[in-house]
């Protein structure tokens, strides 16, 4: 399998989980430049049904 010379190329962004800290488990992905710090973001959680903090958890993927 060969790859194509874009994918190749060095990929400026990252993919992140992003978990809530309420604690119900909800969660969900974001693109993120690679070399800029870790996020935290005020966004509606479903479950809690109000606006809590998400904080990065871990790296899915390059893109």
């Amino acid at each position: 399998m060969f790859l194509t010379a874009a994918a190749r190329e060095w990929s400026g962004y990252i993919l992140v989980r992003m978990k809530s800290a309420a604690e119900t488990g909800y969660c969900f992905n974001v693109r993120r430049l690679r070399l800029q710090e870790k996020l935290v973001l005020l966004r509606y959680d479903p479950i809690a049904k109000q606006r809590v903090l998400f904080t990065e958890k871990r790296k899915i993927r390059s893109l």
